[in-house]
């Protein structure tokens, strides 16, 4: 596709969204029949290859056509429901693309957008779910992983500036996303032999991350791991930061200060 080509096609979705969220919905403009058409076009190629792996590669081949689309409708920044956007979301987490998938996972959040009518989850667990899915598969080999794609995961769903309600998801899902955290973080630690102080932080990174995970959801698979985690811990508690100790009310309250922080005792 030519410069100028890609140029047209993020105008063109630019302008659709921006009159779709002023008249009506966006199957009445030109721009996103256009794209639904070459869609599905393309989802009948899909429904060819029956490997997974061959589909992946198919899916990457195909996805910078959609793009210059897909920038027009983020520069809008409109509240829409666009299929052809959210199927290439879903397809960026398939290949693997998780930048560019958190980012329009974020935008459609922000502006309420829903999955395609195949799809069962919302956009919140679909994303959450299959992304902390690919991870917990990938750390049952060698392969190292980007735990800064999990962290970006979990800040998307602690995003106080969204909505609550489109985050809504079960607590099976959430327990999927912290016990790949957990995993990813134990991954991190060096030696367990003779810990450094960054393998003891991450150890309790981890412990936090699983529990968590066994609080959600008590079948997540956490518990092995958080145990294992909790011994080794404790084998080194010496070295641990001691945790502040709470400044205590008479009535056995914690104290909180004018800004609603909780206070600790200080040390001398």
């Amino acid at each position: 596709m030519t410069l100028a080509r890609q140029h047209f096609q993020k105008h063109q979705a630019k302008k659709a969204a921006v009159s779709a969220a002023e008249f009506g919905a966006m199957q009445d403009m030109t721009a996103y029949e256009l794209q639904m058409m070459q869609l599905n076009n393309d989802r009948q190629r899909l429904k060819q290859i029956q490997a997974k792996d061959a589909k992946v590669v198919l899916k990457t081949a195909l996805l910078p056509n959609y793009l210059p689309y897909i920038e027009g409708i983020l520069e809008a920044d409109k509240s829409i429901q666009d299929e052809v956007f959210m199927t290439i979301l879903v397809w960026c987490i398939d290949v693997g693309d998780y930048a560019k998938a958190l980012e329009l996972a974020e935008f459609a959040l922000r502006h309420n957008m829903i999955m395609p009518d195949a799809f069962k989850r919302n956009t919140a667990t679909y994303v959450v779910e299959t992304i902390a899915e690919a991870f917990l598969k990938q750390l049952k080999t060698d392969a190292a992983v980007d735990i800064s794609v999990l962290e970006h995961v979990e800040q998307l769903i602690l995003n106080p500036d969204l909505d609550p309600k489109v985050l809504d998801m079960p607590n099976q899902a959430k327990a999927k996303l912290y016990l790949a955290l957990g995993k990813a973080t134990v991954k991190l630690i060096q030696s367990k032999d003779e810990p450094s102080d960054a393998d003891l932080a991450h150890a309790q990174s981890a412990e936090a991350y699983l529990t968590s995970a066994f609080e959600l959801d008590e079948k997540s698979g956490a518990l092995g791991e958080m145990k294992a985690i909790k011994k080794f811990l404790d084998k080194f508690a010496d070295r641990l930061p001691k945790q502040p100790e709470p400044l205590l009310n008479a009535d056995g309250s914690q104290v909180v200060d004018d800004q609603g922080h909780l206070v600790y005792k200080t040390t001398e």
